[in-house]
Formats: structure tokens, C-alpha cells, sequence
């Protein structure tokens, strides 16, 4: 870096031979100078900025010369998991969620209607032999093992902002099967490609038109419309759900600032229709999902005041206006202004000003949409502009920053050996993660509305969530490395390590404490609960 410089230097005042001493004095003058100003920059923001974009640093870690290309060169490429078993696909997830709907709709409550307790024997039953008690906890165990243990804490930090953002709500026991590999197979592999990429991915998984209800949004003039509602047979008619275009335009993509209209809404919903699963006699709706033709409403369709008119929609690529009007959707002006105020609503601060976002709308115009270039623009501004913003931090960074911090043992760290699914539940200790999230307010596969958590301070800082996180603070010694000691010394070196002004917490640190307290007090400070 300072070799740069000195090459830049040199372009200006000529090369070393040809310079008077005059010109070398004050080329050594400026690269001192300027070594020095940039020493203490970084210097200034290193630690801090670490903590804001990642989970801080756990005991044996060095601080990077570098923290801004540190952290940019973790999404060059997709980091692997951290698990020492094969995990469950998608698919298998999906056959898992169908033995469970299956087994419980059309075998146990016909087989015992007239017996209620029997019933609920055989349900807790079904419930363990198919997993329903048992893969929630296991994402989670696997999507913080690699939180902590990683070397690319920045990556992980945003592949959960981005489930957060493409949420699934808690929803016909998605939660219990299918989120948390959603996010690992349908997320985490598009997060090198293009937003254009990842939108029309999340759009078209089962999980995401499963949870959107696009399975009952059938065009009234397809063929199967037509024959459904002329059936005089057929009791309940079909037509349109909004539910999925709705969301893809309000949260996915435009976003109300397009201003988007009711019609633009309908017109979506009949690009969308023909993308569902396959009915399946064994599995119910845990069918693949397939575009099929004939619940397809044609087109022209009209929405944001362009016409789509795809006359080819029959031939192999069909469905493809989905695609089409996608792309133009994701590439949308509104779309990357409400993406970029995201981003840095997560990582900086509520209110982010208008210079830190075009520098991120700025990195996506110039790579079409990269997110490999979004995440490090994204990562930049929150460099340049996060050492004058403490954003509160949401529960579950809250817990993964303290565990990095404090080297927290709990079961996640039984990798390799982890836990595999064999028609059993959870342990107690394997349940602690989810449990505590529980009580934080925040499990994470189960947001109660389709925008997910919401990421502003207000949400969490209310006096009860307050309380509950030095509830939590009080289990971290039951969670500790028992071959470290947690005294004034140990606390020191932490807070050295990961706080650009450390004085304040070190000052606090020294008021007289038990041993418990000594957790509640560091980890519900100001300074660890603001990033």
C-alpha cells in the first residue's frame, strides 16, 4: 500500500534520479506523513469496525493489518460450513416435511377421530421419527458453528442478513423442516452471483412460493382455470393470490418507493401463476416445485408502465416472463436505493444518509448488479462512515459477538463429531442456542410476519428485552471454556482486543463483582451492546 504511493508520488515529481534533495526530503516528509495518518486511522476504526461487520475477535486472533480487504476478500468466493457430517438437502427436507403433513392430515386423524389422547401420543410420536423436533435446532446448531468458528466472519454476517431479508414467517411448520436449508441452498449459493440471481432463486424455491401461497394463485382464463370454474361439480372457485407478487414488489424488490400500484399487484400475480408444486398423493404440497402451463394466465401483463408481451411462453422456456420481468425489477432504480438502505440500516445505523448509500448503488451500477461488489462497497462505507455510528445490535449478533468474545463452549463446538438426525430429539444442551434465542425474542427461523426481524433500534430496546438479555448474560458461566479463568485480567485482554476505546468498559470492568455478575456487566455495557 505504501509502495503505491510512493509510485504515485514519483509520477508527479519525477523518479528518485532526477529528484533534487529538496524534492526527496519532502517525498519522505509526505510518506511519513502519510504512513502515519493512515496508521492511526485504521488504528482508530480497526477493532470497532470488526465488531460491526463481523462477530469480533475470539482469543487467539490477531487483528488484521488490513481490516477493510480483510473483510472484502471473504466474499470472493462461498466459504464452506463448518460441520463435520453430510447435511440434509433440500430435498430431503421436503420429502421429511411430506412424511410429517401426510402422516398427521390423512393417517392419524382419521385413524383415531374418536380418540383424542391417542391422537396426540401418536402426533408427538410422528413428530420425532420425522424430525419435526429436531431440525430447527440443528440449522441453528450448524448456521452458528460457522458463525464462530469460521474465518470468514463477514461473509457469515451477511448470509444472515439476506435470510432475514427473503424471511420465511413461521408458517405450516416450515420452520421445523425447511427454512433453515433454505437459506443454506438457496441463499448462501447465490451470494456470488447477482441480485437478479438471488431474487429470482428465492422467488422460485419451493419454500418461498410454499410460504406465499402462489399454489393457490391459478389464472381464472388458463385452461385449468377455465375447467375448474365451469365445473359445476367444483364448489370453491379459483382465481388470484396476491399474496407472493404483493411481497415480491413491496419487500424483494421496488419497495413503496416505486409506487407501485394495485394493478401493477394484479398483473405480477398473473405473471406468477403456473409456478407451484406438484400435488403429490405420498407427500401432499412437498411435490417438486414445476411451472405448469395450464394454470397460467397469458400475458400481455402491464406493470411499472411496461409492457410484457412473451408470446412465446408454450415452447421450452416456459415460464420465462417471470424471469424477464425479474430482471427488470431487481435492476430497478427503487430496488437498489431500498437494497442499499438495508444494507446500511444493518451494518451502520438507522438513519443512513444518502452518501453512504449511493456508494453501494454506485458499486452495483457498475457490475450489473454484483453481489460480490455490492458486499464490498457495503463493506467499505461501513469503514468509512461506522466509526461515527454504534448501532444497536439485534439479539442473536448480541449473543454470537459475546460467544466470539468471551470463547463461550457450548455445543456448538462439538464439531466434528456434531449430531445427526436418527428418529431421535435434541438434547437439553443441543436445544440451549434455540431456547435462549426464544427468550431473546428472536428465533431466527421463525419470524412472525414475511418482512422478517425488523433491523431498527426501537424494536429491541424496550425495557422487557433489556431484561431478558441480562437474564441470558447470567448463563454465559455455564457456557464457558472451562480451561480458561474468566477474572479482571481475562475481561482486560478482551476488551483490549476488541474495543478502539477501551477505557470506558475497563473502568466499569474494575467495579467489584461475583463472578456471574462480572458476564451480566460486560456483556449488557453499552459499548458490547452497540456496534
Amino acid at each position: 500500500m505504501w509502495h503505491y504511493h510512493a509510485q504515485s508520488f514519483d509520477r508527479c515529481f519525477g523518479r528518485c534520479g532526477h529528484q533534487s534533495k529538496k524534492t526527496l526530503d519532502y517525498k519522505n516528509q509526505f510518506l511519513e506523513s502519510f504512513i502515519f495518518d493512515k496508521f492511526h486511522y485504521y488504528l482508530a476504526v480497526s477493532r470497532d469496525f470488526i465488531r460491526k461487520v463481523a462477530f469480533g475477535l475470539g482469543l487467539e486472533e490477531e487483528l488484521p493489518n488490513d481490516p477493510l480487504l480483510w473483510s472484502q476478500k471473504q466474499f470472493d468466493k462461498i466459504p464452506n460450513l463448518i460441520w463435520g457430517h453430510p447435511l440434509p438437502s433440500l430435498e430431503d427436507q421436503r420429502k421429511r416435511y411430506g412424511q410429517w403433513v401426510y402422516g398427521d392430515r390423512k393417517v392419524l386423524r382419521n385413524k383415531f377421530k374418536n380418540d383424542r389422547l391417542k391422537y396426540e401420543s401418536e402426533k408427538d410420536q410422528l413428530r420425532k421419527t420425522t424430525g419435526e423436533k429436531f431440525f430447527e435446532t440443528f440449522e441453528l446448531s450448524v448456521r452458528h458453528t460457522s458463525a464462530l468458528a469460521t474465518d470468514s466472519p463477514a461473509f457469515e454476517r451477511m448470509w444472515q442478513f439476506w435470510g432475514n431479508f427473503f424471511a420465511i414467517s413461521e408458517k405450516d411448520f416450515l420452520a421445523s423442516f425447511s427454512t433453515g436449508v433454505y437459506q443454506r441452498e438457496i441463499i448462501r449459493p447465490n451470494m456470488n452471483k447477482t441480485f437478479e440471481d438471488l431474487v429470482y432463486n428465492v422467488t422460485t424455491s419451493w419454500c418461498m412460493l410454499h410460504h406465499l401461497d402462489n399454489a393457490e394463485n391459478i389464472g381464472p382464463s388458463s385452461k385449468r382455470g377455465i375447467s375448474i370454474n365451469s365445473d359445476p361439480q367444483e364448489k370453491s372457485k379459483v382465481g388470484l393470490n396476491e399474496n407472493h407478487a404483493r411481497e415480491l414488489l413491496e419487500l424483494h424488490t421496488v419497495s413503496p418507493e416505486a409506487n407501485y400500484t394495485q394493478e401493477d399487484v394484479i398483473e405480477m400475480a398473473k405473471v406468477m401463476t403456473g409456478w407451484k408444486y406438484l400435488w403429490n398423493k405420498k407427500y401432499l404440497e412437498a411435490g417438486p416445485i414445476k411451472f405448469q402451463d395450464e394454470y397460467h394466465e397469458n400475458g400481455p401483463y402491464k406493470i411499472l408502465g411496461k409492457i410484457y408481451d412473451i408470446r412465446d411462453y408454450n415452447t421450452v422456456s416456459q415460464g420465462k416472463e417471470l424471469k424477464v420481468v425479474i430482471k427488470d425489477l431487481a435492476n430497478h432504480p427503487s430496488t437498489k436505493k431500498h437494497i442499499a438502505l438495508k444494507l446500511c440500516q444493518h451494518f451502520i445505523c438507522d438513519e443512513p444518509n444518502e452518501e453512504m448509500m449511493n456508494k453501494i448503488i454506485k458499486a452495483w451500477d457498475q457490475s450489473d448488479g454484483s453481489l460480490i461488489d455490492i458486499h464490498k462497497a457495503t463493506m467499505k462505507v461501513a469503514f468509512e462512515y461506522g466509526n461515527n455510528f454504534k448501532k444497536f445490535s439485534m439479539p442473536e449478533l448480541w449473543l454470537l459477538q459475546n460467544s466470539k468474545m468471551l470463547d463461550l463452549k457450548y455445543y456448538l463446538y462439538s464439531y466434528p463429531k456434531g449430531f445427526e438426525f436418527s428418529g431421535s430429539v435434541p438434547r437439553t444442551k443441543q436445544l440451549l442456542v434455540k431456547r435462549i434465542l426464544e427468550q431473546l425474542g428472536h428465533p431466527i427461523y421463525r419470524a412472525k410476519q414475511p418482512n422478517g426481524y425488523v433491523d431498527l433500534e426501537d424494536e429491541w430496546l424496550s425495557p422487557e428485552l433489556i431484561i431478558r438479555r441480562l437474564a441470558v448474560a447470567r448463563r454465559f458461566p455455564e457456557m464457558s471454556n472451562s480451561k480458561l479463568i474468566y477474572d479482571n485480567d481475562f475481561f482486560e485482554n478482551v476488551i483490549i482486543s476488541n474495543f478502539d476505546e477501551p477505557s470506558n468498559l475497563l473502568n466499569l470492568m474494575k467495579t467489584p463483582t461475583t463472578y456471574s455478575d462480572r458476564f451480566v456487566l460486560f456483556a449488557n455495557s453499552p459499548e458490547v451492546m452497540r456496534s
